[in-house]
């Protein structure tokens, strides 16, 4: 009887090892150069162990690769081809994006609202939705909108001198400040909501929000087993989620509460993105049938410019200052270029005075491409695809992943010399045709990109604005440089915090 067991235990063994290493000769068979995997882990040992942070993995991957334009790597069990070349980038991006036109997604059973994202939706659903929301990211609702984050912005420098006495610098952990900001602006012109949380932290949907994706590592564990060890035919069977679903619960009824509160109150208008959704979806209603936006599909997207805003943002706001805190030239020229434009504009800013400010944007792309939030970005490729390597056939299959490092192309010193220095002028006018638009993708790029990437930048600059105006940023006993990245995250977060010594230039605000 215990011969039998041991061989019905040996006979489960090899098949468990057959299940996790019969895909390992992928690559080998494509003829494409690739790492050599371990069971359960594929190459990503390194990162599953938490040995070395999310970006600082990718980075290294990306430089094993050094000489290819293309390479193979395993997460777990599950092939995938990094693509280092920009040329080949844009084939996947732009030129063929009809092979690539989804994102890999964790299709487990999950909430409707989460299913409907738009970075979850796939094919002829996922276009006619974006096609519908991409006028309410356009110049003239920006402008309108650019109101209610001025707002926002008002309220961080009134934060800043109730907190910053004259002639006494107060150390700040900038990612917090800035989470606060972000999230007013987020509740603001996504949820219809003023909460201040700069002024009251503790204030409900500020506080609830913020704990989005505040999942346990055991949860973050047993997702990777998911995601990499597990066939994908089961997920539609497993209940995972990346998200807390009490906050999402929490955040959905706010929006729902909201909406139904607009209609009863029909000539009162708020140009925020959720209102540019209800009457996206009112129009869709009296000239079609299909009825895409409906209840679900606006919530989805009103929760989605949280999850995808608030962290990114808030991310950016704090290494830029960080960046300007440790170069001290660049941040005077900075806050002249932020006076100088204010004066032409008679002291407002403006949506105008904000396009005009473009060494500050160039400010906020170069800490986006030293620090960006997201290491990486993938497609899945959705039909069959056949790259053309200096005359070398390679065919990737379908629901195959292919991986565009993100971290890597920004600190390739082909691309960007000396990558460690911190260099805005790397964003001229000049510099930027010097290059391929496809090394620098914080935002993604072709018809998949981030449908928010203007609205990121406007709230940004709003923050910066505020800030260089009135005060000097300096490193504090605090400050770590150089910093260390946080093991635990996948989004870019510095292990220790970013703190700063904020110092007041003016004895009250100047506009």
């Amino acid at each position: 009887m215990a011969s039998t067991w041991l061989l019905v235990a040996a006979a489960l063994v090899a098949l468990l090892y057959w299940h996790l290493t019969r895909t390992f000769s992928y690559w080998h068979k494509k003829g494409v150069y690739y790492l050599p995997p371990t069971v359960f882990f594929g190459n990503l040992k390194e990162r599953i162990l938490f040995r070395i942070s999310f970006h600082e993995f990718q980075l290294n991957l990306y430089n094993k690769f050094q000489g290819h334009k293309v390479a193979g790597f395993f997460e777990g069990r599950r092939p995938a081809l990094m693509i280092r070349d920009p040329q080949l980038i844009r084939d996947v991006m732009v030129r063929h994006f009809e092979h690539f036109t989804n994102r890999p997604t964790l299709r487990t059973r999950t909430k409707p609202y989460v299913e409907k994202m738009l970075i979850n939706l796939e094919g002829q659903h996922w276009k006619h939705v974006r096609t519908i929301l991409t006028p309410t990211f356009s110049t003239g609702k920006l402008r309108a909108m650019e109101v209610l984050v001025q707002i926002s912005g008002d309220q961080l420098r009134e934060f800043l001198y109730n907190t910053v006495p004259e002639n006494k610098p107060v150390e700040l952990e900038m990612k917090e400040l800035f989470g606060r900001f972000t999230m007013d602006v987020i509740a603001s012109c996504a949820f219809g909501v003023q909460c201040n949380s700069l002024k009251q932290p503790d204030a409900e949907f500020a506080s609830t929000a913020a704990r989005f994706n505040d999942i346990s590592l055991a949860k973050r564990i047993l997702l990777f087993l998911v995601l990499f060890l597990v066939p994908p035919f089961f997920f539609k069977y497993i209940t995972l989620s990346f998200f807390n679903n009490e906050v999402m619960d929490f955040l959905a009824s706010v929006v729902q509460d909201t909406r139904k509160t607009r209609e009863k109150l029909i000539n009162e208008r708020r140009n925020d993105f959720l209102q540019l959704m209800i009457d996206a979806a009112q129009k869709e209603s009296e000239t079609s049938t299909e009825n895409v936006l409906d209840e679900d599909t606006i919530t989805a997207q009103a929760l989605l410019i949280l999850l995808a805003g608030f962290e990114t943002s808030s991310t950016l706001l704090a290494f830029a200052s960080y960046e300007l805190a440790i170069n001290p030239e660049i941040q005077a020229k900075a806050r002249e270029e932020v006076n100088s434009v204010l004066n032409q504009h008679k002291g407002s800013c403006t949506y105008e005075a904000l396009q005009d400010m473009n060494y500050l944007e160039n400010v906020l792309l170069e800490a986006l491409r030293k620090h960006p939030p997201v290491a990486r970005v993938d497609r899945i490729c959705t039909a069959e695809y056949t790259f053309d390597i200096d005359g070398k056939k390679i065919t990737v299959d379908p629901k195959y992943s292919v991986s565009i490092p993100v971290i890597g192309l920004h600190y390739d010193p082909q691309y960007f010399p000396d990558p460690q220095r911190f260099d805005p002028e790397r964003f001229s006018q000049e510099n930027r045709l010097k290059r391929s638009p496809y090394v620098f993708l914080p935002f993604g790029e072709g018809p998949r990109n981030c449908i928010g990437k203007r609205f990121a930048l406007l709230s940004t600059k709003i923050a910066m604005v505020h800030l260089l105006k009135d005060f000097k940023i300096e490193p504090c006993d605090k400050t770590n440089i150089p910093y260390k990245y946080s093991k635990f995250s996948m989004l870019l977060k510095a292990q220790d915090g970013i703190f700063l010594n904020i110092e007041r230039l003016n004895a009250k605000p100047t506009y």
